[in-house]
């Protein structure tokens, strides 16, 4: 008997996703409220590739090189716009350069400065 590519992963059933608190992340300066957000993104990024949240690389590169097509990035958008409250739009986060600028772009929208934002192209304005 042969086993499954799928049955041989060893994928993480247990990574635990953390949402951040939206009190905490309104009242939070850029610094504090993105790196919460980073563990947050690394968390739920970790959970659908199934690999640990420490080992996900939100900076180096972009969401379809870790991993992350349509249907992922369709999941994560749902996940994330129930979890924070947030509007996500699916083809800008499919074209993000890396995590960190999705990270930037919650950390403004939940912070209400406007620092950051994605433009009508679909990448960091």
């Amino acid at each position: 008997m042969t086993a499954t590519p799928q049955a041989s992963r060893t994928r993480p059933s247990a990574v635990e996703v953390r949402v951040p608190d939206r009190a905490a992340l309104a009242a939070a300066d850029h610094r504090e409220r993105s790196s919460m957000l980073d563990t947050y993104v690394r968390q739920e990024l970790g959970r659908l590739l199934g690999i640990p949240p420490q080992s996900v690389d939100t900076t180096g590169r972009p969401m379809n090189s870790l991993g992350i097509g349509s249907i992922a990035g369709l999941e994560l958008q749902h996940r994330m716009e129930a979890a924070l409250q947030v509007e996500l739009n699916l083809q800008m986060l499919l074209l993000a350069n890396s995590a960190a600028e999705l990270v930037d772009c919650l950390a403004g929208q939940l912070g209400g400065d406007r620092t950051s934002h994605w433009s009508d192209s679909g990448v960091m304005a």
